[in-house]
């Protein structure tokens, strides 16, 4: 799809906000897009097909300090994609999207061409409204890549394979999973026990089995689907091919009957639970370095990285 650009200036959006750490992006006026219109009284975008645009242009501004992009909503009947453009159009764009059912969504930066940010602004991937609620720039916290990320916590009973639990693109994107860590999958089962599958959508959206639930153990070759009778969890193995399908995918669903979920997570492959369980001293801890994507560095040069030492972890510039 081509973007259209959108036409206000950046020195009529932006106020500072009275905290250092961020910077407001102003509500007062989204100014044009495609297929889409803004109503500043109610804050509430109105978009006319999918895929239509509405945000922020800012031609060149310099966004350095910080590391993301936050945008706050009133629930959302839509899923919610947020996009930053460069100026450098070498330098790939970033996203993030959430899917039906959010009230917010992140995108972080790209160091090479926070510099010079074109434009942000917000798609949708249905016809619908969303009512905004603030929009600003943040320093994120310091990505901690030993630590648990929950998916989704809740109750969801699912039966007869009608309805099911979504993550969406963005939530996978932001655990930021890599090569080694688990799917973890919570659950209780009806008396007469109950079945499930985890299947992701393609860009197609098409629905596929994940290849890496298929083969864990005890999931039916012929239905792909794992048969439960009591209350129970799962780990499902993650390698490199399934963390790629993960990262790329539209967004992943748990489907079943008879089961009621009450918990999806990425373990960490380290065995760590978090920083805070490592015991040792700052001082006498061995230090990692992690690349912004929580990937361990053996000799970080030349960029922007995460050091944990013991329960200390911070992001750093390394020249």
């Amino acid at each position: 799809m081509v973007k259209q650009l959108l036409t206000l200036a950046a020195a009529a959006m932006l106020s500072f906000s009275a905290s250092a750490d961020t910077l407001e992006l102003s509500l007062a006026d989204l100014g044009s897009g495609w297929n889409a219109t803004y109503d500043a009284a109610t804050k509430t975008i109105t978009y006319e097909k999918a895929w239509s645009g509405k945000g922020w242009w800012l031609s060149d501004v310099d966004y350095s300090k910080y590391d993301e992009v936050v945008v706050n909503f009133e629930k959302s009947e839509i899923g919610v994609k947020l996009v930053v453009e460069y100026v450098d159009e070498t330098i790939a764009s970033s996203d993030n999207m959430v899917a039906a059912g959010s009230t917010s969504v992140k995108c972080e930066l790209n160091p090479e061409g926070s510099a010079h940010v074109k434009q942000i602004y917000l798609q949708n991937d249905a016809v619908g409204s969303l009512t905004l609620t603030s929009a600003y720039l943040q320093n994120a916290e310091v990505f901690d890549p030993t630590k648990n990320v929950t998916l989704w916590e809740g109750t969801e009973e699912l039966k007869g394979w009608s309805n099911s639990v979504t993550i969406a693109n963005g939530d996978l994107k932001s655990a930021k999973i890599v090569d080694g860590d688990k799917l973890g999958i919570a659950y209780t089962a009806a008396e007469a026990g109950g079945s499930f599958k985890v299947i992701y959508v393609n860009d197609a959206w098409e629905w596929v089995l994940l290849p890496a639930f298929g083969e864990y153990p005890g999931v039916s070759a012929e239905w792909g689907t794992l048969w439960v009778n009591a209350p129970g969890s799962i780990e499902v193995p993650l390698n490199e091919e399934a963390v790629a399908t993960l990262q790329g995918c539209r967004e992943i669903k748990v489907q079943g009957d008879g089961v009621t979920l009450t918990k999806v997570e990425i373990i960490r492959g380290s065995g760590l639970s978090a920083i805070t369980d490592i015991e040792a001293g700052v001082e006498n801890a061995p230090v990692e370095y992690f690349n912004l994507q929580g990937v361990r560095v053996a000799n970080p040069a030349n960029g922007l990285f995460i050091r944990r030492q013991g329960n200390e972890v911070k992001k750093v510039l390394v020249k």
